[in-house]
This record gives structure tokens, C-alpha cells and sequence, in this order.
């Protein structure tokens, strides 16, 4: 259920048994059918009424039980018989994989579709105008058959250009060698359809420009997503005012048209009910409207809530506190008898904190097409004037928080060398064109951030649940309460979601042996020197000291894509003092001792 809202959520092309479809929006859910997911801090932090799990269907399913809707997108296949093509609209829908009219053979989606650059519609590649595009004669040019053949052209090269569309009335033909260049649908004249592949189009309502991409490129669909835990309600609430606003029953009519001729009798409308003020609706309103919501001071707000219910188990030492869904409780990060290179490492850490519980909600809000700088889709495309809600889907686990030494961190990151390797990244996260998605990029984020890597790396070979099942989330907040801290946990979408494997990683002295294990590893790469000497990797040279042999993980277990990294700044070379040099250096020595005997 979780591949619902990614990654296989609104908007996005799923591949299901030689298939190709695409999910509808949430207006075409069932809503009966929907679960609402209980989570008052994340609903008033997105503005939303409500949040409700996707649509599940039993292992039989009937008529009578619904699911997410998905849409057969690209709707035109060929036979890989006869190679005949075939556009299947809905009336020639039968509920079994479609075969080709003429000679039974099974048939496959195209391989290219069209999306728009910057409003995020999609639409099919018109394939009966591209192979009438260059006609040899009068009859090619008038010719509107709609039956093609896709042939594969003997005698040329191995790319788009050995494979050609012809039409079976004219033979007028052409290959793709070109259909994914810039401007190559434009210079046909082809427009937007102005809608998602389950609307109907409207080619007059849409000049944006369009880009032919593979269906299974990534970014045919650029997924918009929150992920929060679920912590312990505060003692006194706040009331979130600009949350109620976005919650009012009017506020879609007045965001949609913030300067319309209604615009005026919505805003005292919303700001007499909520006993809020004017100002406070029109900013609000025009915020919304201009799309100026920042993800970044979302997210950082919500994970500012959790480092503080983190916290509290520090008040009571070894007692579990929390509520059903969050049961944390501290731990000691030495055992009894320390050696003096443990000593040394827990000089630099602050506090460790078991999660044995833990609530995790995704909320997906909307999606982009082709590059993150086009407009975002909404998830609901459909009628306003009801109460918004947002899909999310729930899971649970456990985790492990490990937090370092506020004092010895802040000394750390004011020293030159490591300001202008943060610096360097920072410039480079401003110039991505993905660099807003991420928060600021200072030394102490950079730090923890590879931290959570390596420590993934190192505990998947011991707590018992795959690499790709480990996830993280960092605490790097520099605001009026510093956090310095990063959550290594496991997420399931069952009941249970916890073996305990990682949780038992935790205590002492397990994490502090498996901490000097993943210090040892990252102190050499099998890449290096190029890998620690490298002044720039990955996308956008986003990364320093960081590549596959040291320090990524799956791209489902980083909430940052796998970029801003650098390990030098956590164990250090030459030139740059890292966080936990003095620990490497004083296992290495031990270490060499005992070979000496």
C-alpha cells in the first residue's frame, strides 16, 4: 500500500506485467473505501483536513471493491506479431492485457510519452502526425489514417534512428531519431493537451513546451512528499492560525482567485469565522497562491518537534516514556569498563535514545514532470468547495538516536577548514537546480548527514534487517535550540514493524563497537586517494569525500537523494580536522599494538 503514494503515487507511470499505467488523482478515489490516518501536528502543519490511506483491495476483488484508479497510459501499443499499432480508448477496455486486432499476438506499450515542462500535463506522442510529418507527395501530406506500423529499419545504427513509424495507407514514415529532441513536436506543431492522461484534454488551454521522455525516465514524474513521526501531543497546544486558514471550507475558492470578484467577501468570510485577522487571510491566500510554501520550513519544523519529544527521555534515565506509538527511553553509550579508546569516542557523543516504538506517516502532496522547477501538480484535480485531505500511508518500526556533543560540535564547525568545505558545497547545492529541495548545507548538517550513511552501512550487517530497510532522519537545526543529532530506524507497513534486531544495536556496548567499525571503514575507501582527494561527486558535484564505496545508501533510505556528503569531515585527512579524528586515530594505534604483540 505504501508504493501508493511513491513510488508509484498520483501522476506516475507503474509497469505492471508487460503493462504501462498511471495513476488518477485522489478525486477518483473511493473515499469510502479510505482509512483516515489520525495525525493532528502533521495536518495542521500541511493546512489539511484530513489524511486518509489509499484505497486497499482483498486478495479477490470485485466490483463492489473499488481501488485507486489507474489510468492505461501510453494508450497506444503494438503487436509484437505483426507490429501493427493501436491506440485502446476506454470503451476497448475488457479487464484482460490487450491483443492486437489482427492476429491475436500479445501487445506492449510504447516506449515514449510526452510531458509538459512546465504545468506538469502528459499526453501520448502523436504518433499519426509524426509519421505524416515529412511527406514525400500530395497524397502523404492530405493522408489522416490512423493505422501504423512500428518497424525496426535494417541496415542503421543501434539507436533512435533504426526504428521508424509508417503509415500502412501512404507509407509515409519516419524515424525516431529525433523525436526527443528540443523543440521536435513544436516544429509539428503539436500543443499541450492541457490535461493529466484520466482527464479529457482541452488543446487550446496549454502553450507550455513540451519534452518527449521514456516512460520509465524518473523524471516523468517528480513526486512532492512529508514524512513525519508520530510524538506525544505538547501539554499546552498552540493554536496554528495560518493551518485553520488553509483548512476553511472557502479558502480553495479563494486561493484559486486571490484577486477575483469574490476575493473580498471569501476573505471576511474565512476571517470572521476563524476570529483571525484580514491581513492574516490575504497573506496567507497570497502565499498559496504565488506557491511561496516553503517544504524546507515545514520539514524543519516538524523535525524540530520530534528532537524535542526525543528529549524527554533524557528527564527520566532508563525509564521507556512516550505513548503507544512512540515509546522512547535512553541508554548509556559505554558499558561497564571502558577501554581508553571508547573513552575517547564518547567524549565526542552527546546521548543515545531507543526508539522501541516508533509511528511513521508519508504524505504525498503532488508531483512535478520533467524538471523540479515546473509548477506543481495537486494531488486533488478535482471540484473545490469541499474539506482538503491528502493520502498518507502509515508505518511502524523502531530506531536508534544517537546525538553528539553540543559543545565539542559547536568549537568543530567554527574552524576554517571545515567552514570552506561546507561553503563549497553550499554554493554548489544554490546553482543545483534540485538545491532547493534541501536544506542549507553547513558543516554540521554535512557531518551528521554522512554520519547516518555510514552508521547505516555498519548496522545492517548486524541488526538484522536489509540496507535498504534502514532509513534516517537528521537533526541539524542550528536555530535558538540546537539539534545535533541523526535517527537511524526501520519503517513496515504492518501492524508490528519491529524485530528488535535494531533497537538491541543500540544498547551498550554494541554501539559504541559498531560506531568504531563504521569509523574504520570510512577512514579508507576502496577508491581512494581519488575518493577522499575528490573536489566534487555525484549530481552536481554535491558531494566531496563520498561515493559507492564508502558512504551512499539506497536512494529509499536518504532523505536527501544521496548528496551533500563528505566523509572527510567526519574522519578526516591531512588538511581537515574531522569530528571523530581523534577516535580513528586512537583505534588505528591500538590496533597497531595488538599486531605488534
Amino acid at each position: 500500500m505504501s508504493q501508493t503514494i511513491t513510488p508509484f503515487g498520483v501522476g506516475a507511470v507503474l509497469d505492471v506485467l508487460g503493462e504501462s499505467l498511471m495513476a488518477a488523482d485522489i478525486s477518483r478515489w473511493p473515499i469510502d473505501e479510505t482509512r483516515r490516518i489520525v495525525s493532528r501536528r502533521l495536518e495542521e502543519r500541511l493546512g489539511v483536513a484530513e489524511l486518509r490511506s489509499p484505497p486497499s483491495v482483498p486478495s479477490y476483488p470485485s466490483k463492489r471493491t473499488p481501488g485507486v484508479l489507474y489510468e492505461r497510459f501510453p494508450s497506444w501499443l503494438f503487436c509484437q506479431d505483426c507490429r501493427r499499432m493501436h491506440r485502446v480508448r476506454h470503451h476497448d477496455e475488457t479487464g484482460e492485457p490487450p491483443r492486437c486486432k489482427h492476429c491475436k499476438g500479445p501487445m506492449v506499450p510504447m516506449r515514449f510519452v510526452v510531458v509538459g515542462a512546465e504545468r506538469g500535463h502528459a499526453m501520448d506522442v502523436p504518433w499519426v502526425r509524426w509519421a505524416h510529418s515529412e511527406p514525400h507527395d500530395e497524397a502523404q501530406r492530405r493522408c489522416k489514417a490512423q493505422e501504423l506500423l512500428f518497424l525496426t529499419r535494417a541496415g542503421r545504427s543501434e539507436g533512435l534512428a533504426s526504428l521508424i513509424v509508417r503509415c500502412i495507407a501512404c507509407t509515409a514514415e519516419r524515424d525516431l531519431g529525433d523525436l526527443t529532441a528540443r523543440g521536435a513536436l513544436a516544429r509539428i506543431n503539436v500543443r499541450c493537451s492541457g490535461s493529466q492522461p484520466w482527464q479529457q484534454p482541452d488543446f487550446n488551454s496549454c502553450d507550455e513546451r513540451l519534452e518527449v521522455l521514456q516512460r520509465g525516465a524518473t523524471n516523468v514524474t517528480l513526486s512532492e512528499t512529508t514524512t513525519a513521526l508520530d510524538i506525544p501531543e505538547p501539554s499546552i497546544p498552540v493554536r496554528n492560525e495560518e493551518a485553520e486558514i488553509r483548512q476553511h471550507r472557502n479558502f480553495e475558492d479563494l486561493r484559486s482567485a486571490p484577486t477575483g470578484p469574490y476575493a473580498e467577501m471569501f476573505v471576511n468570510l474565512i476571517s470572521e469565522n476563524l476570529n483571525v485577522s484580514v491581513e492574516l487571510v490575504r497573506r496567507v491566500a497570497s502565499n498559496t497562491a504565488g506557491e511561496a510554501r516553503n517544504p524546507n520550513g515545514e520539514r524543519e519544523g516538524l523535525l524540530t518537534d520530534e528532537w524535542h519529544a526525543f528529549r524527554q527521555a533524557l528527564e527520566d534515565p532508563g525509564e521507556k516514556v512516550g505513548i503507544p506509538t512512540f515509546l522512547i527511553s535512553s541508554t548509556p553509550f559505554l558499558g561497564e569498563a571502558p577501554d581508553a579508546e571508547q573513552q575517547t569516542l564518547a567524549s565526542a557523543v552527546g546521548h543515545v535514545v531507543l526508539a522501541h516504538k516508533l509511528r511513521e506517516i508519508r504524505v504525498l502532496h503532488g508531483f512535478r514532470r520533467y524538471d523540479l522547477q515546473a509548477d506543481m501538480v495537486d494531488v486533488d484535480l478535482g471540484p473545490r468547495g469541499r474539506a482538503r485531505w491528502l493520502p498518507a500511508v502509515e508505518s511502524f518500526g523502531e530506531g536508534i538516536l544517537l546525538t553528539l556533543n553540543e559543545r565539542r560540535l559547536t568549537e568543530w564547525e567554527q574552524l576554517e577548514a571545515i567552514a570552506d568545505r561546507a561553503l563549497m558545497l553550499e554554493r554548489r547545492r544554490r546553482d543545483s537546480p534540485i538545491g532547493s529541495r534541501f536544506a542549507v548545507a553547513t558543516p554540521r548538517m554535512i557531518l551528521l548527514h554522512t554520519l547516518a550513511h555510514i552508521l547505516m552501512r555498519q548496522l545492517a550487517f548486524s541488526c538484522g534487517y536489509s540496507a535498504a530497510s534502514l532509513r534516517e532522519r537528521v537533526y541539524a537545526s542550528t536555530d535558538s535550540s540546537p539539534e545535533c543529532g541523526v535517527l537511524i530506524y526501520t519503517a513496515a507497513g504492518d501492524s508490528e514493524g519491529t524485530l528488535g534486531g535494531l533497537v538491541r544495536q543500540g544498547e551498550a556496548p554494541r554501539l559504541a563497537r559498531t560506531l568504531f567499525a563504521a569509523l574504520e571503514n570510512a577512514a579508507w575507501c576502496s577508491s581512494d586517494p581519488l575518493c577522499r582527494e575528490s573536489r566534487g561527486q555525484g549530481l552536481g558535484s554535491m558531494n566531496l569525500a563520498a561515493c559507492h564505496g564508502c558512504a551512499l545508501v539506497a536512494e529509499t533510505s536518504c532523505e536527501r537523494g544521496n548528496l551533500l556528503l563528505d566523509r572527510v569531515m567526519v574522519v578526516g585527512d591531512g588538511f581537515t580536522p574531522g569530528y571523530f579524528q581523534d577516535a580513528v586515530a586512537a583505534a588505528q594505534s591500538a590496533a597497531a599494538k595488538y599486531a605488534a604483540g
